[in-house]
């Protein structure tokens, strides 16, 4: 699952398809701001990537994402939008020990310059957490 916009979230889908990995991106005009993603379950076999400039539509999609099984959560951004996403989960009352799981910035790679690179190594971070649990 990708949730965000413009071309960070057009890269990791394209990437994915031609992978041959299963990819729901949902751009943020198919979403309600401060509202969970409708018709979506992440089981233990679910990556959840956050590819959102304006960071603020994060928060119920990543609460949706930490009350699941879901092996991978991430989302992009700097040192900034990780402290602001912190205090915003910890103001919904989400656990410290939830918060953690999740992987800012995301990918291999620690500055991304491109939307293809950032969707390489988030993919490649994906799929190697992947193999050393399911492999």
């Amino acid at each position: 699952m990708a949730f965000g916009e413009g071309p960070e979230l057009a890269a990791i889908e394209r990437l994915a398809a031609a992978m041959g990995l299963e990819c729901d991106a949902q751009d943020k005009t198919a979403l309600s701001l401060g509202s969970l993603a409708k018709d979506c379950r992440f089981d233990r076999w679910t990556a959840v990537v956050m590819l959102f400039h304006d960071h603020e539509w994060e928060a119920p999609l990543l609460e949706q994402a930490l009350s699941s099984e879901a092996f991978y959560v991430g989302a992009q951004g700097g040192e900034r939008a990780r402290i602001q996403r912190t205090l915003s989960l910890a103001s919904r009352n989400i656990e410290e020990s939830r918060i953690a799981r999740i992987r800012s910035p995301i990918g291999l790679i620690p500055t991304c310059r491109s939307p293809e690179t950032l969707a390489l190594s988030a993919l490649a971070e994906i799929v190697g957490d992947y193999e050393r649990l399911y492999g």
